[in-house]
């Protein structure tokens, strides 16, 4: 990581930092403008980077944390206008997470490393766009799930306790707004696991190929479905909705993140440079 890099990335946290702080006070123009002032300096980071290396920041565990936080704090932005009055919730829940990523993405090899031919593909980079468009999304209905199953069982003011969790307008709110966010994550997800084939078929000859990246991805797809389908036919709502997507928010994580972790030559889709070399 370059001297440049570094300052716009430093720059970028403590933007976030304090756009969490305005948002505790309920600042929330001040957090705003705090969050989009460290989107700024954040793409800054990714543009100093792509330049360095001459392709997008999406290979290896600190440039997909580097673009995956990006795209989920870009949603927690646009949401100030759109999240009916929600923005706050958003901003306390989300931030917090975008800056772990960050900090576990700089825990990793943050040197420049070469790409394989079958990586300098222009399908590998939309691939890669489309599955941070699914993850942003994903990650914010899992807050809003999360701030939903503490409210209901009590974790809310007493004033907010005085009417059952789904006769709560405001709670229905909160979960009708993640159920669009899994919507809007599903789609993306399906383009991104159609691309992924797509271009399967382009390397190996075949559109499938029993990868652990695949597997996961394929499980994760269907799992999303079946929430899906359980809320649109059998009214899946509520508290019992919310703990299904955090199970399945669990095969999600494993799919962006937990390929690293398994045994070396497992899977071709681990882009860590000292772990390629094993």
């Amino acid at each position: 990581m370059t001297l440049l890099e570094t300052f716009f990335l430093i720059s970028a946290v403590a933007l976030y930092a304090a756009a969490l702080f305005s948002a505790r006070k309920g600042r929330l123009r001040y957090a705003s403008g705090a969050l989009v002032a460290g989107l700024a300096f954040h793409l800054a980071t990714a543009v100093v980077r792509w330049i360095g290396t001459g392709h997008p920041p999406i290979f290896g565990t600190y440039e997909a944390a580097l673009s995956a936080s990006w795209f989920l704090l870009l949603f927690v932005a646009l949401a100030f206008g759109s999240a009916h009055g929600h923005f706050r919730l958003v901003v306390l829940t989300s931030v917090p997470i975008g800056l772990l990523l960050l900090l576990y993405g700089v825990s990793f090899n943050t040197e420049r490393m070469p790409l394989t031919i079958s990586e300098m593909s222009l399908w590998v980079d939309i691939h890669a766009l489309f599955a941070w468009l699914a993850f942003a999304p994903f990650t914010l209905a899992l807050c809003l799930s999360g701030f939903y199953l503490c409210a209901a069982s009590g974790g809310e003011p007493r004033r907010e306790r005085m009417q059952p969790a789904a006769r709560n307008p405001r709670l229905e709110i909160i979960d009708e707004l993640a159920f669009r966010y899994i919507n809007f994550g599903f789609i993306n997800h399906t383009i991104m696991f159609a691309l992924g084939c797509y271009y399967s078929s382009i390397l190996f000859g075949t559109w499938w190929r029993w990868d652990p990246a695949f597997s996961i991805s394929l499980v994760s797809w269907l799992l999303v479905a079946l929430y899906i389908h359980m809320r649109l036919f059998y009214k899946w709502k509520g508290e019992r909705a919310a703990r299904f997507f955090a199970v399945i928010f669990a095969t999600v994580v494993f799919a962006y993140w937990g390929l690293t972790y398994l045994p070396a030559g497992s899977t071709f889709h681990v882009f860590d440079l000292d772990l390629k070399a094993l």
